[in-house]
Formats: structure tokens, sequence, C-alpha cells
């Protein structure tokens, strides 16, 4: 092969290079840009905790009603449920209560 020829594929090679950079830096700006907008949603994912490799905590919100999940690989169960906003302001007057309630919970779940 002639010279010319090694700059043409090397030139090719670093022209396809660039443009897969700077189609990955435009999604990594536009992460959210193909994600399905949360505004109007009843069910929100509010927090996940993990547990182990298999078993996890998640948090969800369903229009104004929290609930506690637990999440494993072959069931979805859920923990305890809270009613609306309204409701959540008592619990945070007293929050011993609130403990006692979800000790109670655990321990009927387990």
């Amino acid at each position: 092969m002639q010279a010319t020829d090694w700059f043409q594929y090397a030139f090719s090679a670093v022209v396809v290079l660039v443009t897969l950079g700077g189609v990955l830096w435009l999604l990594v700006r536009r992460k959210n840009a193909f994600a399905p907008k949360s505004e109007g949603r009843k069910i929100k994912l509010v927090e996940t905790m993990p547990l182990s490799l298999k078993h996890k905590l998640m948090l969800v919100q369903v229009d104004n009603q929290m609930v506690l999940l637990s999440v494993n690989a072959q069931d979805i169960s859920t923990l305890h449920a809270w009613q609306p906003q309204s409701d959540n302001a008592s619990i945070a007057a007293n929050p011993a209560s609130a403990a006692k309630d979800f000790r109670s919970v655990m321990q009927s779940n387990l």
C-alpha cells in the first residue's frame, strides 16, 4: 500500500472517533432529554435504599400517599403506607408514635 492510503485510513479513523466523542458529549449534556417527564405523573420514586445485592427498600409516592416497598428478585411487598400529607403533620409532631407504628409493621411482616 502507498503512504496516501495509510493517511486516508488514519484520517477516516480520527473522523469516526471525533464524531463518536461529539455524540457522547451531547448525550451526557442532555441526559434527561430523552427521559419521560415526571410532571403530571401520579407515581414517583422518592428514594431507594439497597439492603443487599438482590434486596432493596423503595419509597414510592402515589398521588399524595407514601408507600414503603420491599423489593427482591421474586416479589414486591408493601411494608407500610402513609396517609396523605395532612396526616403526616401529626406524625411529624409525634415521631415516637410513628417509630412504634413502623416497628409494629416491620415485626408483623417478619
